[in-house]
């Protein structure tokens, strides 16, 4: 079996890490795209967790090996070398499109929980009284929220996941506006100390490659 890590483009040489379960990384390269892998050589035997973060380790070390990285999610296998030279061929143009576009960029999550109260708690006698509060006061932490998202956006170059219950959010920066981002992230917990936010990464652009990883 083959493991996929990541595919890369203009990369410099492989890391000096093995991969999964000790396997040496490969880079098998179609064009100007390189799909760094290893080959497993039987069911692993380790904690799932330590395999994953291997991965994990992976992928960051390739960051700083070449023009671009689009991570792969952990656990992609294919069955041989025919099928990896399907599998790349096949998706080679939407690859092509996911390192353009995340290159020289990283990944910046943003996560906003809030019991935001500045309302009075209203003790709603009916469901449908209790759906209108809360509702209220989502719309309170988004007004609030949205500042800051407008913020990002504007500093990033694409975002992903902003869920509703909690904002939660992936933003595409580009190295360069990193510290730009951090520090709007910072004066805004410092401003509402109300909210607990949480902001990580820089990470590899996981969530950005679309139909490509």
């Amino acid at each position: 079996m083959i493991r996929v890590y990541a595919f890369a483009s203009q990369l410099e040489r492989l890391p000096d890490l093995a991969g999964v379960g000790g396997a040496p990384l490969e880079a098998y390269a179609l064009e100007d795209v390189s799909a760094v892998v290893s080959r497993d050589v039987g069911p692993s035997d380790g904690d799932p967790r330590d395999d994953a973060v291997a991965h994990g380790l992976i992928v960051e070390a390739l960051m700083l090996l070449a023009r671009a990285v689009l991570p792969v999610r952990f656990g992609e296998l294919l069955t041989d070398d025919s099928a990896l030279i399907r599998e790349l061929h096949g998706r080679l143009a939407a690859i092509h499109g996911a390192l353009e576009r995340v290159s020289g960029c990283v990944e910046i999550g943003v996560r906003i929980a809030a019991p935001v109260p500045r309302r009075p708690a209203v003790v709603a006698p009916t469901g449908t009284g209790y759906m209108h509060e809360r509702l209220a006061r989502l719309a309170e932490r988004d007004a609030i929220t949205h500042e800051l998202h407008e913020c990002l956006e504007d500093l990033s170059r694409a975002c992903v996941d902003v869920s509703r219950d909690v904002f939660e959010a992936a933003y595409l920066v580009e190295r360069s506006r990193l510290d730009a981002v951090q520090a709007a992230v910072r004066r805004f917990a410092e401003s509402h100390r109300e909210f607990t936010v949480v902001s990580t990464g820089p990470w590899a652009p996981y969530s950005f490659g679309g139909d490509a990883s």
